[in-house]
């Protein structure tokens, strides 16, 4: 009996060990967006390029683009993929990670907006 105590008390803690040890290897939801962000205008490069250029398809262009995107950001691909299938079980933190994405690109596209705007303005006048 106090064996089996002992031996059920061991599982208890190895198992919240590995819990804690998969929690720590999440990748913060800033950088995530950041990361899921620059995956989707990977994903629109390939696919304007490709429409033109179709030895892109056969270079595999779009998973070099992906490589060069986790490299850039210092993450692993397999930590990356596991979050993102974490996420989708979670359709709110999903939704959050999304909404975030989606202002992330608008503030990108004000950026570049602005300065254009300003330019047609002082030519009006």
């Amino acid at each position: 009996m106090r064996f089996s105590f002992t031996i059920f008390f061991l599982c208890i803690i190895l198992y919240a060990c590995n819990l804690a040890k998969d929690k720590g290897a999440l990748i913060p939801m800033e950088k995530m967006k950041v990361v899921v962000w620059q995956l989707m205008k990977a994903d629109e490069l390939y696919a304007k390029k490709l429409i033109t250029d179709s030895t892109w398809k056969s270079d595999k262009k779009n998973v070099q683009f992906y490589h060069q995107i986790f490299e850039l950001n210092k993450i692993d691909k397999v930590q990356f993929y596991k979050q993102m299938d974490n996420l989708k079980m979670h359709p709110i933190q999903f939704k959050e990670l999304m909404d975030s994405v989606n202002e992330l690109s608008k503030r990108e596209k004000n950026i570049i907006i602005q300065p254009a705007k300003k330019l047609q303005m002082t030519k009006q006048f």
